[in-house]
């Protein structure tokens, strides 16, 4: 009987377990569900710990630019240069190509938004960067005749032929200038481009203000805004003078700038952004024709970009 009783009793604890286990599952359960269906439902507004991913094209435009050339031999400065961007015409094999990619002039950015509003953005920038051909212009400093003697042994085909056609016109440059004198910008004067890339590196501190938000939160428009600056690396093809090259990669200046964009937002995941980007770049370290060759100039920019993106 005591071992009946003992044995009746170790059951109904064993079952009053089973219920106790029951009902906590039960109760997480049910506050599971009551927290899902009472959640307010994410929105684009929702951006806290996103990361955007974006790419798109530019065209850009630049201010007058006084140019500095200094070698062994001779130190003169170019004044109030005139250049323009260079951009590819579409090509569906280009635009459309990922192995073709750094052809056009291209934007990427990545930005983490470290609260619903506020953001870091770091990416490039490659524009494309041409001095104006057959400009006339001012001009100052001394150049060595035998500079330009030398050179001549070295000339590039463009600059050859129009040495033999003109030849007269770059012995000109030779001796010193006070900056009264003018000179065109023809190819034994010189060839001046950025053209493998005017890469401007940029770290941005941002903030994204909504505008218009849909009913249903998951589309909108907004303005963003950005202010940084950053490294600008140049692949710069030069000709001086008549000799030169197409230099590599290079480290040659900074630049600050400040960026504002509407975007647009759909589907909480995709957004399509227009916007313009205006800044100062001082480039004073530009390869040129070789050695101890270089050049340096400043001047402002403005970028027009067209760009799509996704969220994750």
């Amino acid at each position: 009987m005591f071992y009946f009783d003992r044995s009746r009793n170790k059951q109904r604890i064993v079952s009053l377990k089973h219920k106790l286990y029951f009902l906590l599952i039960c109760s997480c359960f049910s506050s599971s569900v009551w927290a899902n269906e009472n959640a307010t439902p994410l929105t684009i507004n929702d951006k806290k710990g996103n990361w955007n991913i974006q790419w798109g094209y530019n065209r850009s435009y630049y201010t007058q630019s006084d140019i500095n050339f200094r070698g062994p031999g001779y130190e003169y400065t170019l004044k109030g240069v005139d250049a323009k961007d260079k951009p590819e015409s579409f090509k569906a094999d280009v635009y459309l190509n990922p192995s073709k990619f750094e052809i056009p002039q291209y934007n990427i950015k990545f930005s983490y938004f470290f609260t619903d509003r506020f953001f870091l953005a770091f990416g490039q920038d490659h524009m494309k960067y041409v001095v104006t051909p057959g400009q006339p212009v001012k001009y100052s400093g001394y150049i060595d005749p035998g500079v330009i003697a030398k050179n001549q042994m070295a000339l590039s085909l463009e600059s050859a032929m129009f040495i033999y056609l003109f030849p007269d016109h770059v012995q000109q440059m030779a001796g010193y200038h006070g900056g009264d004198q003018t000179i065109t910008l023809t190819p034994d004067i010189l060839k001046y481009e950025h053209t493998d890339g005017l890469n401007y590196l940029f770290l941005d501190f941002g903030w994204i203000t909504p505008l218009y938000t849909s009913s249903d939160g998951l589309s909108g428009i907004s303005l963003v805004s950005t202010i940084g600056g950053g490294p600008v690396v140049c692949r710069s093809d030069v000709r001086v003078l008549g000799k030169g090259q197409n230099n590599n990669f290079h480290l040659s200046g900074y630049g600050v700038s400040g960026y504002v964009a509407t975007r647009y937002e759909f589907s909480r995941t995709y957004f399509i952004e227009f916007g313009g980007k205006g800044g100062y770049i001082d480039l004073t370290d530009v390869l040129t024709s070789g050695g101890s060759n270089r050049a340096s100039q400043n001047f402002g920019f403005l970028e027009l970009v067209l760009s799509g993106g996704i969220a994750i």
